[in-house]
């Protein structure tokens, strides 16, 4: 008797596996993250795009000694892949209390070339 339920609840699970697995394939659901890549076409790089951005905005607060309590420098492609590596990007798109620069949020044309050089993987040049 035992051995046939446990036949049972084996099929049972084969069967609600088969079912509740999805082949990955299925291109029409939509994509939850738009803004992942703003401008596929371009590779955005640090040396090219975000270091004017991040010299006129951030450097003044970001450096050596720091300003207003800023935690890191952020005055060359290594020290911004700190803040890079401490959500420095999810601060930039927030429209809380914790939006960088303190001053207010950045233009959205500002904030997607930072989110592209996020989708392009941090490059320097």
């Amino acid at each position: 008797m035992q051995n046939v339920f446990v036949k049972k609840l084996i099929l049972f699970i084969a069967i609600l596996l088969c079912f509740s697995c999805s082949s990955g394939d299925d291109d029409t659901q939509p994509n939850p993250d738009t803004d992942s890549n703003p401008n596929p076409n371009k590779t955005t790089t640090y040396d090219a795009d975000v270091k004017a951005i991040i010299d006129s905005q951030c450097v003044r607060c970001h450096t050596v000694p720091a300003v207003d309590g800023a935690p890191f420098p952020m005055r060359n492609y290594t020290e911004t892949i700190v803040g890079v590596n401490r959500d420095l990007v999810l601060f930039v798109k927030s429209t809380g209390a914790n939006v960088m620069p303190p001053e207010g949020r950045l233009p959205q044309a500002t904030i997607d070339i930072i989110l592209d050089w996020e989708a392009d993987g941090f490059k320097e040049n």
